[in-house]
């Protein structure tokens, strides 16, 4: 991943601005620029909106960052538009309920949409971002589950933990079971994956098998206890909701996950 530009879209309220941390924190780990992207229905608006975004840099004492307003009709489709002609090594980082920017209040029409536009990763901040989060980025834990699609992140996040210096982790979540031998074995699949990476991306990476009923639950307690974490998952498009592109188990994790989680939707999905 080469990044010259970190996209965070902003707009007036202040839970898009949960985004900001990670945001920020990502750009100063790449040496890239941050740019706060926002679009607005009225050119009457564009000087009002910029002048919040520029308040919002010079509050963190950041000089050399970008501000963009755009007018469009429709936000949400300003901003897809904006973004997804964008770069894919020019990394978005995005709150996943901010009503102005993405709409509904689980993963809205614009994370979604570029989601299944571009099937680049983004990062996105949950209504339960930890206040006191605030990076680097020193983790990077991929949640696998022993299917292609899972294992289609493994790339990507290779690529965003390598960028930045961050520890590469492989998690996968077993429901308890209480038979005889029943933990015999049950880390080969994770120690199968670690042990090809080396060759395969010339990496190497540390894994943990989690056990737990509820395994969003598992993973997202797990990540909690790692400092600047940040969860890695690929989704997929077949939920049966027209406009709520995440299956159940990325939602679930996005809804109460106390790190940024890193989503892909995988092209062909």
């Amino acid at each position: 991943m080469s990044a010259a530009v970190v996209t965070i879209p902003v707009d007036a309220s202040t839970v898009s601005q949960g985004a900001l941390r990670p945001g920020l924190s990502l750009a100063g780990q790449l040496g890239a620029r941050a740019r706060l992207l926002s679009v607005v229905t009225r050119e009457s608006e564009t000087a009002e909106r910029r002048a919040l975004l520029e308040s919002l840099l010079a509050a963190r004492g950041l000089n050399d960052a970008e501000v963009e307003v755009g007018v469009h009709e429709v936000a949400t489709d300003g901003l897809i538009e904006r973004i997804g002609a964008t770069s894919p090594d020019h990394p978005v980082v995005m709150s996943t309920h901010a009503r102005g920017v993405v709409g509904e209040a689980v993963l809205g029409s614009v994370a979604s949409e570029l989601l299944r536009q571009t099937h680049r990763p983004i990062l996105l901040t949950g209504p339960h971002l930890d206040d006191a989060w605030s990076g680097p980025i020193r983790s990077l834990l991929v949640c696998l589950d022993g299917s292609a699609l899972s294992e289609a992140m493994l790339p990507e996040a290779v690529a965003f933990a390598r960028a930045i210096g961050a520890e590469l982790r492989l998690i996968q979540v077993l429901k308890p079971s209480f038979g005889q031998g029943a933990d015999a074995g049950e880390w080969v699949y994770l120690r199968r994956v670690a042990d090809h990476l080396p060759e395969r991306y010339g990496v190497s990476a540390n894994w943990d098998v989690l056990h737990g009923t509820d395994v969003s639950r598992a993973v997202v307690e797990y990540a909690a206890l790692i400092k600047g974490a940040v969860i890695a998952m690929t989704t997929h498009g077949r939920t049966g909701l027209q406009r709520m592109r995440l299956g159940s188990f990325a939602r679930e994790v996005l809804l109460a996950a106390r790190s940024p989680v890193l989503v892909m939707q995988p092209a062909g999905d």
